[in-house]
């Protein structure tokens, strides 16, 4: 199933695609797409009992917002992939301890609001990555049924100020990752019944339409599983929680300091059998 959450920032709706490609409102179904309605054992089971033809159309240029509702947390792995670490000088050994940080609630935005180039952005960097959203509450859990944690997939394009990240003297992560609209989510939440196999999933980022990112998710060195299971290890996993599994190669620091996002620069990225996302860079 489809799910996505529709309206203006801060009231959105519940909502799912039809197989005719139509937003249906869900909204007298379920409250919202958040920790409360993903953490009840019966949500998706009541979902798929509901005729989406007999639900409300809504019009097909509404604002899609995050496809879920205020995350207790969003979760970021970094240099989880061989490529992309490669590139930005990191050499990845599995068995390591991970990287991991986390993003700012004022991060998250919906897959087509803007990208925000503020008074503090000098080398503004894109990366792609597929975003994993908990549907049960667990620590300490083990690999081998960590995905009876997960409750889907979505799309996520974890945005980096490069300056402030790694050329401070400080290396601010929380400043280099954390700023607003830095985290564009969904369009889809997509159940993970839908996904025969999330470890080889294509995607792809587009700037100004030329390619900038062509990755298989088979390149993670650390699959969805491992990082559920590894994650929980340190702290509770709660329904709606959502972790990004790390980029692609073909960051913009990959392709020299002119690459790096600027004013009107337009950016698609895509996981196929996941959704896509589309963003224009507008000046704050």
């Amino acid at each position: 199933m489809k799910l996505l959450r529709f309206g203006d920032s801060g009231s959105e709706k519940p909502g799912a695609m039809d197989e005719q490609g139509n937003i249906r409102d869900l909204s007298n179904v379920i409250d919202d797409i958040n920790a409360t309605i993903l953490g009840q054992e019966d949500f998706l089971a009541q979902l798929q009992r509901v005729d989406l033809q007999q639900l409300p159309v809504i019009a097909p240029n509404v604002r899609i917002g995050a496809c879920v509702g205020m995350p207790g947390k969003l979760i970021c792995v970094g240099y989880n992939s061989r490529l992309h670490a490669k590139e930005m000088g990191v050499t990845p050994i599995a068995g390591r301890e991970m990287v991991v940080f986390l993003f700012l609630v004022c991060s998250i935005c919906g897959p087509y609001d803007p990208i925000l180039y503020t008074r503090m952005t000098r080398k503004l960097d894109w990366e792609a990555e597929l975003g994993i959203v908990i549907g049960k509450k667990g620590k300490y859990i083990a690999k081998d049924v960590a995905k009876d944690y997960i409750f889907g997939y979505t799309c996520i394009n974890d945005l980096s100020e490069r300056y402030l990240q790694l050329e401070t003297q400080d290396t601010q992560y929380t400043k280099g990752k954390g700023f607003d609209n830095a985290a564009p989510i969904g369009p889809y939440l997509i159940t993970k019944d839908e996904i025969l196999n999330s470890s080889d999933l294509l995607v792809q980022l587009w700037v100004n339409g030329e390619l900038k990112q062509d990755f298989n998710t088979g390149d993670y060195i650390h699959n969805d599983e491992a990082v559920v299971s590894y994650l929980s290890q340190y702290f509770t996993l709660y329904p709606g929680d959502i972790i990004s599994m790390g980029s692609a190669p073909g960051s913009a620091k990959s392709w020299g300091d002119n690459a790096f996002l600027k004013p009107n620069d337009k950016v698609i990225m895509c996981i196929h059998g996941i959704g896509q996302q589309e963003q224009c860079v507008i000046v704050e």
